[in-house]
């Protein structure tokens, strides 16, 4: 059976963050799952959610921020 690891090592870490992804390549897994949309600038951003009041401390929806925007926002 192949496992990948679904946005990182997400049940340890933030999910979908360097840190997440980090940790899961030291995991017996096969692959690495992730999520990307474009924001308002056309950057491409991993993230699951099309919004970001799941993951950040924020609410609204990816494609209405600035990359800049959006890193300005916090992980839960």
């Amino acid at each position: 059976m192949k496992v990948f690891a679904h946005r990182g090592a997400s049940g340890d870490y933030p999910e979908n963050t360097l840190l997440a992804f980090d940790k899961a390549l030291g995991l017996n897994v096969y692959g690495l799952e992730l999520d990307v949309h474009k924001s308002k600038d056309g950057k491409l951003v991993v993230i699951h959610d099309e919004d970001i009041k799941r993951t950040f401390d924020g609410e609204g929806l990816i494609k209405d921020y600035t990359l800049k925007e959006l890193k300005a926002f916090k992980c839960k």
